[in-house]
């Protein structure tokens, strides 16, 4: 069954896990654990009046906002790591806030070049900057000029390549409020005429299945 996107939003690369496991392998050689103190607690990449910091994620995960308007920008799952751009301005750009039971480590960004530089890590550092920027540019492909059907239809397949677990832990409509601030009657419309043409099930607000190829048109 064809279940390519609608036409126009391509999607990025995939996750490079073995990249950011050998980055993590070494920087975990100089780093310290973070403590947590609480769901939902403010993690910071660039504390006020001291050196920046790379975070390591080594179980759970990280959800990161935008500080302009507090949109989800994404849920960063382990392994995972930020901070090795080094820029205080893109650091303040998100906030990242961490999920209960989430594991992580930290260290200094001064550190991190040090290590990357002394275990000849510069190709892997380039390949997993470029899968962050690509995940950039494709949300703000997303998002920029786009009808709230198709980005509704996006956010379904970004839902459909969750593990089901975690799927269908999540509210459909949840999820693509906090990732657009779309209004609610727009949003609901959408995926009601969705699934009374069995295009897609959704059960107690969950996503269950795509089960035919979405629309080209609302």
């Amino acid at each position: 069954m064809d279940k390519r996107p609608v036409p126009d939003l391509l999607t990025p690369m995939l996750k490079p896990i073995e990249t950011i496991n050998t980055l993590i392998t070494a920087f975990r050689t100089a780093s310290a654990p973070l403590d947590i103190k609480a769901k939902d607690s403010v993690v910071q990449i660039q504390p006020e009046n001291a050196e920046a910091r790379v975070i390591l994620i080594l179980d759970g995960a990280l959800n990161i906002y935008r500080t302009a308007d507090n949109l989800r920008f994404v849920r960063a799952a382990a392994p995972n790591l930020f901070g090795m751009q080094g820029s205080p301005f893109r650091n303040n750009l998100y906030q990242f806030r961490s999920e209960k039971g989430a594991v992580l480590e930290t260290l200094p960004y001064s550190r991190a070049v040090e290590l990357v530089s002394e275990h000849q890590l510069f190709k892997e550092v380039l390949d997993f900057q470029t899968y962050l920027s690509d995940f950039q540019a494709y949300r703000t492909n997303l998002l920029i000029s786009k009808s709230t059907y198709q980005i509704v239809c996006a956010f379904l397949f970004e839902l459909e390549m969750m593990p089901p677990e975690q799927r269908l832990r999540t509210s459909v409509f949840n999820y693509i409020h906090e990732h657009t601030h779309l209004a609610r009657s727009g949003v609901m419309k959408i995926l009601s005429d969705l699934r009374q043409g069995e295009y897609i099930n959704i059960e107690n607000g969950k996503l269950v299945a795509i089960l035919k190829k979405l629309p080209r048109e609302y």
